[in-house]
């Protein structure tokens, strides 16, 4: 018993030493967009990043933001645009190395669907998973953070028919997609 109380205590210890959240050093905070998603999905996000601990290569962000898809016909849906608050956890491991949650929440509008004809104004819930690797350069205020995901919406208020192609001929609703990121960011 003594035993096993021994080593439960320095597992913990090794793991509340290599886990710990410490303070924060340095810059703590950062803007970033990105800046691909304009010409190639019509659509922005911008975040406010904020350093939550450090200890060594191990690192946790937050952030919030704003994500505006701007008004584009689909063709297998209709004319959208969403504008929505996104919020995340990016989780460093080694160096720029890292893993991401982050979630939208907001106004997803639909005009004139390709068969109804109507508008549909809907509350929506997006969740993504990327994994990413952070460039820093200039004295580490600038930032280049390339992502690769999946997203998917969980959640819709008013969902109106999306169909498999162009043929409309078969029904399939939301799924998940694969997406890319390329953000720019200041550190400050």
């Amino acid at each position: 018993m003594k035993k096993s109380l021994l080593i439960l205590g320095i597992v913990s210890l090794l793991t509340s030493a290599t886990f710990a959240q410490t303070e924060p050093q340095g810059r703590k905070f950062a803007i970033e967009t990105d800046i691909l998603w304009p010409f190639l999905v019509q659509s922005t996000r911008t975040h406010f990043v904020v350093k939550l601990w450090q200890k060594g290569n191990l690192r946790g962000d937050a952030y919030v933001g704003l994500n505006i898809d701007f008004p584009r016909d689909r063709e297998t849906e209709g004319r959208f645009a969403d504008y929505s608050m996104a919020s995340g956890y990016r989780q460093y491991f080694w160096k720029g190395l890292h893993l991401e949650f982050s979630q939208t929440t907001g106004l997803g509008v639909l005009q004139n669907h390709v068969t109804t004809g109507k508008t549909y104004n809907s509350f929506d819930w997006l969740v993504t998973g990327y994994i990413g690797y952070k460039f820093e350069f200039a004295r580490k205020k600038l930032y280049i953070l390339p992502q690769f995901g999946v997203a998917g919406v969980i959640y819709k208020s008013n969902p109106w028919p999306i169909y498999e192609d162009e043929t409309l001929a078969k029904q399939v609703g939301e799924t998940p997609f694969m997406l890319g990121s390329l953000r720019l960011g200041y550190t400050f």
